[in-house]
C-alpha cells in the first residue's frame, strides 16, 4: 500500500537518494541542505506559519518501507532579503519598408519581486512505480492541492510552477552557457545551488536592461521557454487543472513557469469532505480503469493520504487497510480529491 504523508527525519536517506534524480535548486543532492529542508518542513507542518514555510511530503511504500517519491510546496517564493527572480518574456516587431523585411524579436527582462506566490515544485518519482495503478505521478502532485484546499490561511492567491528546461547530456544548459556563464562566471551547477542559500548575485551581475533573445544561437533560442521531456507529463497534469503558460521563464536555466489562482484550481475548487460511513468494503474495487480519487485526512498521526477508487455515486470506497493508514475510523471526516 503507498501512502503519502509529510516527510520526517527518518526519510533522509531516502530523499538523497530521490534528489539525486532531479538535483535542482528546490531539491539539491546535498544530505546537508537537505536535513535542513526536512526540519523546515516539520516546522511548517507544526506551526502553519503564513508568508512562509516549505511543505515536503513523500508516497512511502509501506510494504517494501520506503519513500518512492516526493513533492514540495514553497508557501512564498519571494520574501525581503530573498527575492524571486524570473525573466518576463516580450515580443518586439520591426520592420523595414525599404528592405522589406519584418522581424519579431522575443526580450528577455530581469524581474524580481519581495511579495511572491506559492509555488510547487520538486516532483520526484521512482522510475519502478510510474506505471502504478495508484497513479503516483498524480498523486504526488495532486496532493499538494488538497493540502492548501484543507489550510488555504498558509498559502498565497496566486501558485506557481517551474519546469526544467532541456539539458545536454553533459549536464550543462544551453541558455546558461550562452548567458547567465557570461555575466557570472560560473557554470550551471555552482550558480543553481548558490541560489538555494543567496540569491544577491542575479541582481548584482545580471544585466538590468531588457537582453534580445535574437542574439543567442538558434538552439539556445528554441530551448527558451520550452519544459524538458521528463517534465511533459507534469506539465500535462497542471494544465488538466487550470495551470496555464506565463510567458516568464527561470533566469538560470530559461524553463517555463506555469501558474494559476489557487483557489481556480481544480483539484483547490472541487474537493469535497464526506464523513466515513461505519461500513467497510469487503473486496474494494481495482484501481485499473475506474475513477480515482485522492483520499486525505488530519489525524493523530498528522496528514496522511492515499488514492482510492470512487464507486458509482462518486464516494470512495475505504477498506479497512486503508482507515488504518490514514489514521480515521467510522465517523470521522475526509477530503476527497479527484484525479485529473
Amino acid at each position: 500500500m503507498l501512502v503519502l504523508r509529510p516527510i520526517e527525519m527518518r526519510d533522509l536517506e531516502d530523499l538523497v537518494v530521490l534528489a539525486g534524480q532531479l538535483d535542482s535548486m528546490n531539491l539539491p543532492s546535498d544530505p546537508d541542505f537537505l536535513e535542513k529542508r526536512i526540519f523546515e518542513s516539520l516546522k511548517s507542518f507544526d506551526t502553519g506559519r503564513r508568508g512562509g514555510g516549505i511543505y515536503v511530503f513523500v508516497l512511502e511504500d509501506l510494504a517494501a518501507e520506503r519513500c518512492v517519491g516526493t513533492s514540495m510546496i514553497l508557501a512564498k517564493h519571494g520574501v525581503p532579503g530573498s527575492p524571486y527572480y524570473w525573466f518576463e518574456l516580450s515580443t518586439e516587431q520591426r520592420h523595414s519598408q525599404e528592405l522589406g523585411k519584418r522581424f519579431t524579436h522575443t526580450k528577455l527582462r530581469l524581474r524580481s519581486t519581495e511579495d511572491g506566490p506559492t509555488e510547487i515544485g520538486g516532483l520526484i518519482l521512482d522510475p519502478a512505480y510510474r506505471r502504478n495503478p495508484e497513479k503516483c505521478g498524480k498523486a504526488l502532485s495532486v496532493v499538494r492541492f488538497a493540502y492548501m484546499s484543507m489550510h488555504p490561511e498558509r498559502f498565497e492567491r496566486e501558485v506557481i510552477a517551474e519546469m526544467l528546461s532541456p539539458f545536454e547530456a553533459s549536464g550543462e544548459n544551453l541558455l546558461w552557457e550562452a548567458f547567465g556563464a557570461h555575466f557570472t562566471g560560473m557554470n550551471y551547477r555552482e550558480a543553481d545551488h548558490l541560489s538555494a542559500r543567496d540569491k544577491r548575485f542575479i541582481a548584482d551581475l545580471f544585466p538590468r536592461d531588457p537582453v534580445y533573445a535574437t542574439l543567442f544561437p538558434k538552439r539556445v533560442q528554441e530551448t527558451i521557454g520550452q519544459a524538458n521531456e521528463t517534465a511533459q507529463a507534469a506539465v500535462r497534469i497542471l494544465e488538466k487543472v487550470g495551470f496555464h503558460y506565463l510567458n516568464q521563464v527561470d533566469p538560470f536555466d530559461g524553463g517555463p513557469y506555469y501558474g494559476a489562482a489557487r483557489d481556480a484550481i481544480s483539484s483547490v475548487a472541487e474537493r469535497r469532505e464526506l464523513v466515513l460511513p461505519g461500513s467497510e468494503p469487503d473486496n474494494p474495487d481495482d484501481l485499473e480503469g475506474g475513477s480515482l480519487a485522492l483520499v486525505s485526512a488530519e489525524g493523530p498521526s498528522g496528514f496522511r493520504a492515499t488514492v482510492l477508487a470512487l464507486d458509482d455515486d462518486g464516494a470512495p470506497r475505504v477498506p479497512k487497510e486503508s482507515r488504518e493508514a490514514l489514521g480515521v475510523a467510522a465517523g470521522d471526516r475526509v477530503t476527497v480529491t479527484p484525479l485529473p
